[in-house]
């Protein structure tokens, strides 16, 4: 027989800090905009280096979900899921992301996670399901 036990830890006793840096090749400016589907944290514009942070409570039933749209006047918008909650909660209480051209870059400690950004096509679809 197997027994398995789970602690369920509530997380509304610990508040999440995202920030968002600019680190855009070539000094542009970068224009965030970043909301969930209950929140939208409207449209930010960050020079070189600047950064926009928000913090929040995770949902208790795991399922928080930030995403951003970001453009610095080449190759369209771009747009990446910043914060979801069964990725980020358990690696990062704060998660400092480094947005480049490349794609953004979770940096925590010594380490840094850099991803794609994510195709235009998934961009409405991800938006859909909060309207």
């Amino acid at each position: 027989m197997c027994i398995e036990s789970h602690i369920l830890i509530d997380p509304s006793l610990r508040k999440t800090r995202v920030v968002v840096t600019n680190e855009i090749e070539g000094g542009r400016q970068l224009m965030v905009h970043c909301k969930s589907k209950n929140d939208d944290l409207g449209v930010h514009v960050l020079g070189p280096n600047d950064w926009f942070q928000w913090h929040f409570r995770p949902n208790y039933f795991g399922y928080t979900l930030f995403y951003c749209a970001m453009d610095w006047g080449e190759g369209g918008l771009h747009w990446f899921d910043i914060y979801i909650q069964y990725r980020d909660y358990k690696r990062c209480k704060l998660c400092h992301w480094l947005i480049r051209k490349s794609g953004p870059c979770l940096s925590y400690g010594d380490h840094e996670s850099c991803y794609r950004w994510k195709p235009q096509g998934m961009m409405l679809r991800e938006s859909e399901r909060f309207d």
